[in-house]
């Protein structure tokens, strides 16, 4: 064959070479199909290593069973080299799901994504029955072949008894697509739901239109994961779906077909287009469950930092940790405890009626009828701190100071205050 002859693998004849992969060929049949040949990928000195050679014959002989047993939703191998250990294979052209899901460049439709990806699952839940894991979901693997999406590059796939062919402490998967457990797996690590992790990324990104998903599990409340500008309400449903998909836990997170079926119910659910909506403007209750998620959590751990600094009080005040009232902390609206100042928040101090949040307890009060009041209130996810000496209904002495409940300087604040408190009770007359 000249330097200027097309190359060829036996019936197949070179069309070009995609630059940037100098082992992926266009090619055509000598019968007028078209495909792409694949080889194993060189190194940076233009040979290939022998563990890449042996990933890819263990593709080539697996995606032809898979094709041989007319498994839908994979692209299918067209041919492959009769030679044993295989050199090449060839797998129809087919187009990205991305650029038809999102026909030159316009925004996709958020019913069409998770359509899409419902297929998908369905194909991976398939492959997860036969003891198969992907291990590299991401959009770039995504095709879409004879009117539906299409799972392409099982190179780094897990296949029943397959060799070990990669490290324990070797990363596994799609960088910005990769479950947690696949950073630096452990042997036997199940590969399974890191499918399910790298899939609900893909259909985030495919309906945002990002190149890279944003980080950790897909929280309902983080504005970051919202897909509200995409589908409004109707996103809102989707919303704990792909929280659940990527849990961060593998035993807490859906199963491939359980996330192909939640998949399902949402399309059941929204039969049409469902319409975006202004990402500043969130209706219904949904949203508003969504808005209040987080106020909850900081909620609950403002209760949670409260009881051990209520007994400090107390063994100040009382020389016993318990003289103080525990159920008031639980209370939504405690009877028997309640804030006096504004801490500079409303002319109207009625703070259980203008407030996201709030968690308040006491001490029992003194002879005196002294009571050393500790707890905040939320607006948001702020969590004002706030702390009274109280007698006869005035206020004695006060504080209050702004923070994230969740963090660990709120504790110090707390603390502080508390500390301050027990220092002005032991100075009362």
């Amino acid at each position: 064959m000249s330097a200027t002859a097309p190359r060829s693998w036996g019936s197949w004849r070179d069309i070009r070479a995609v630059k940037s992969f100098g082992h992926v060929h266009f090619v055509r049949h000598e019968d007028g199909t078209q495909g792409v040949l694949k080889s194993p990928r060189p190194g940076r000195g233009g040979t290939v290593n022998k563990t890449t050679q042996e990933r890819f014959q263990e593709e080539v002989r697996r995606m032809q069973q898979l094709t041989q047993h007319q498994v839908a939703g994979i692209v299918p191998v067209l041919d492959a080299d009769p030679q044993d250990p295989p050199q090449w294979f060839v797998m129809p052209e087919a187009k990205k799901l991305s650029d038809v899901l999102s026909p030159g460049g316009r925004p996709a439709e958020l019913r069409e994504v998770v359509e899409a990806i419902w297929h998908v699952a369905g194909t991976l839940a398939e492959l997860a029955a036969r003891d198969i894991a992907h291990r590299d979901i991401k959009p770039d693997n995504l095709l879409h072949y004879q009117g539906r999406p299409a799972v392409a590059d099982f190179g780094i796939a897990a296949w029943p008894q397959r060799p070990q062919l990669t490290s324990a402490t070797h990363k596994m998967g799609p960088l910005y697509f990769l479950a947690p457990e696949m950073r630096f797996p452990e042997p036997g690590t199940p590969a399974y739901p890191a499918d399910v992790w790298s899939l609900a990324k893909t259909l985030f990104v495919l309906a945002k239109g990002l190149r890279f998903p944003p980080d950790g599990t897909q929280y309902m409340q983080g504005n970051e994961y919202s897909l509200w500008a995409q589908g409004g309400e109707a996103a809102m449903d989707l919303a704990p779906v792909l929280e659940a998909a990527t849990a961060y836990e593998q035993d807490d997170r859906l199963t491939m077909a359980a996330f192909r079926d939640e998949l399902a119910a949402w399309l059941e659910l929204h039969p049409e287009s469902v319409t975006p909506a202004h990402p500043a403007v969130r209706r219904g209750f949904r949203a508003l469950e969504a808005a209040t998620a987080d106020v909850r959590r900081h909620e609950e751990e403002l209760r949670r930092l409260l009881p051990a600094q209520l007994r400090r009080l107390a063994t100040a005040q009382h020389g016993e940790s318990d003289r103080w009232l525990a159920p008031a902390l639980g209370e939504r609206h405690p009877e028997n405890v309640r804030l006096i100042g504004s801490h500079g928040y409303p002319d109207d101090p009625e703070y259980d009626m203008g407030v996201d949040g709030m968690a308040l307890s006491s001490t029992v009060p003194d002879t005196a009828g002294r009571r050393l009041v500790l707890g905040g209130f939320l607006m948001g996810t702020v969590t004002t701190l706030t702390a009274e000496i109280q007698q006869d209904g005035k206020v004695l002495a006060s504080w209050s100071e702004d923070v994230n409940a969740l963090l660990p300087s709120a504790l110090v604040a707390l603390r502080r205050i508390t500390d301050e408190v027990q220092a002005a009770y032991t100075k009362l007359p």
